[in-house]
C-alpha cells in the first residue's frame, strides 16, 4: 500500500497485517501455540480477497499481567524473504462489569531478504476487551507501526472476536489499516472506505498447553 520498496520492506508493512490483536495476555505458566492468516483486502475481479498473510507461532503466560510471544512469518518466504516478530502483552487494567481490560502489546519485527540486509520495525498496539457472557471476548484495538523506510508511523483500527473451544480457540477480527494513506495512488485496488486506507480480514487460532 506503500509507494516502491524492496522485498523486505513490503513485507515488514504488510506482514504486520497478518497478525490478529493479542487482546489479552496468555496465562500464568500457559504455552499456546497461534496461527494467523489474512489481511488488506484488494478486488481481484470485483471481488474483494484479503491477502493471504500467514503467520505461527507462540506465546508464553510469565504471570496474570505479562506474557511473551514470537512468531514466524511464511509468506514472505516464497519470494525469498525470512521474516520473524517478538513481542510482550502488559495486562494494564482488568475488567470490571462494563468497563473493559486494557491490554498494551509492543512488538518488534525483523524481515532479511538475505542480500540487502534487514529491516527493524517496530509496533504498539493497545485493545480493550469484554469478555462476554463468559466465552466471547470481544474487543477493539489500535496500533501503531513506525516505517522505518519512509520515517513515518502508519495507524490501523481493528474488531474482533475471540471464541474457546476448550483449549482451542478461533479469533476473527476485521480491520482498517492506515486511514490516513491515500489508497487512489496505490498500484493495487483496495477494498476502501472512501478512498482512505484499506480494509481487511484476519482468521486466527490457538492452542493451549498447561495454565488454567
Amino acid at each position: 500500500m506503500r509507494r516502491v520498496f524492496p522485498l523486505a520492506g513490503f513485507f515488514a508493512l504488510a506482514c504486520a497485517c497478518g497478525l490478529p490483536a493479542h487482546v489479552r495476555p496468555v496465562p500464568a505458566g500457559t504455552l499456546a501455540l497461534e496461527a494467523g492468516v489474512g489481511g488488506p483486502a484488494v478486488r481481484l475481479e470485483g471481488t474483494p480477497v484479503p491477502l493471504p498473510l500467514s503467520t505461527l507461532g507462540a506465546s508464553y503466560g510469565l504471570n496474570d499481567r505479562w506474557d511473551v510471544s514470537a512468531h514466524a512469518h511464511l509468506t514472505p518466504l516464497l519470494l525469498g524473504v525470512a521474516g520473524m516478530d517478538v513481542g510482550t502483552t502488559w495486562l494494564a487494567l482488568g475488567q470490571d462489569g462494563a468497563r473493559p481490560a486494557v491490554a498494551l502489546t509492543g512488538r518488534g519485527y525483523v524481515f532479511s531478504d538475505l542480500d540487502t540486509g534487514a529491516l527493524f520495525h517496530g509496533e504498539a498496539t493497545a485493545a480493550a476487551s469484554w469478555l462476554l457472557r463468559e466465552r466471547f471476548l470481544t474487543y477493539v484495538s489500535g496500533s501503531a507501526l513506525f516505517d522505518v523506510v519512509e520515517s513515518d508511523v502508519l495507524w490501523s483500527l481493528a474488531a474482533g472476536t475471540r471464541v474457546p473451544f476448550g483449549r482451542f480457540a478461533l479469533q476473527v477480527e476485521l480491520g482498517w489499516y492506515w486511514p490516513g494513506y491515500d489508497a487512489s495512488v496505490a498500484g493495487a485496488e483496495w477494498l476502501t472506505p472512501g478512498g482512505r486506507g484499506a480494509l481487511g480480514l484476519v482468521l486466527g487460532g490457538s492452542y493451549r498447553f498447561g495454565g488454567p
